[in-house]
């Protein structure tokens, strides 16, 4: 009796060992624990490529988006200067055409015997933007839109700003600049050019735009609070226009 109870012990005990050695199988047959997990995971990691991609893809478009409206922002603005110089010709031109066509009496004319040209105002006509700025600025939206060479763009309309201070395109290039670091992720810096645009040029057709690019940089800095502040600012002051749209959106998934 005791050989048989010794004989079942180490039966017992053969039998667990065989079992705790045997391969994992799962349920059904259809393969084990290790290549369904390893399976999962290559589905996991696809899925997450996928969704890394779509991403990058967004971001992309983005970019490509905004470079198309700063383009035809652009064009419209550059547009409207055209429009304000030719009239300001045209007042020019008619008020020299109102004056009298009889030269100057004696006494009024020059040192040297000779009078002013018969039909010609006094009053100059206001003058276009120096052909050393114009082509400055242009070769800093250029570097942007064209050349896409963005770092070389920094600096340039960077030294645009400091060379002509006095110009009508320093708000653009400072929201250009602003753009620039933006997308660098530079957002202190952004957010100092941004700043400066909404500031100083309340009437800048780029300071709506500006205040939207606020919040953005505030809901990357994690400070969701002002962020909203901005946004509602730009539903506040400018509610038909196209940056009310992207702030009511940017408002909806705070």
């Amino acid at each position: 009796m005791k050989i048989n109870l010794a004989a079942i012990s180490m039966a017992a005990v053969l039998s667990t060992s065989t079992w705790a050695q045997a391969p994992v199988v799962s349920v059904g047959g259809s393969g084990s624990v290790n290549d369904r997990l390893a399976e999962l995971e290559r589905a996991f990691n696809a899925r997450s490529q996928a969704q890394i991609d779509q991403q990058r893809q967004l971001s992309s478009l983005q970019q490509e988006v905004s470079e198309l409206r700063g383009l035809l922002e652009e064009q419209s603005y550059r547009l409207e200067q055209v429009i304000e110089r030719q009239r300001s010709i045209l007042a020019a031109q008619q008020e020299a055409a109102q004056q009298p066509s009889t030269p100057p009496p004696a006494a009024e004319q020059g040192a040297a015997g000779s009078s002013q040209p018969q039909g010609r105002s006094n009053a100059p006509a206001a003058a276009p933007a120096g052909g050393d700025e114009q082509a400055a600025y242009d070769n800093a939206v250029n570097l942007v839109l064209q050349d896409k060479d963005y770092d070389a763009a920094i600096p340039a309309f960077a030294r645009f700003i400091t060379q002509y201070p006095q110009s009508t395109y320093v708000p653009n290039a400072h929201y250009w600049l602003g753009q620039l670091l933006f997308t660098q992720k530079r957002f202190d810096q952004a957010k100092a050019q941004f700043a400066r645009v909404v500031e100083a040029y309340q009437n800048s057709n780029k300071r709506a735009d500006s205040i939207l690019k606020l919040g953005l940089i505030a809901k990357e800095q994690g400070d969701n609070a002002l962020a909203k502040q901005y946004y509602e600012q730009v539903l506040r002051e400018y509610s038909n226009s196209g940056a009310a749209r992207l702030a009511q959106e940017n408002l909806n998934g705070l």
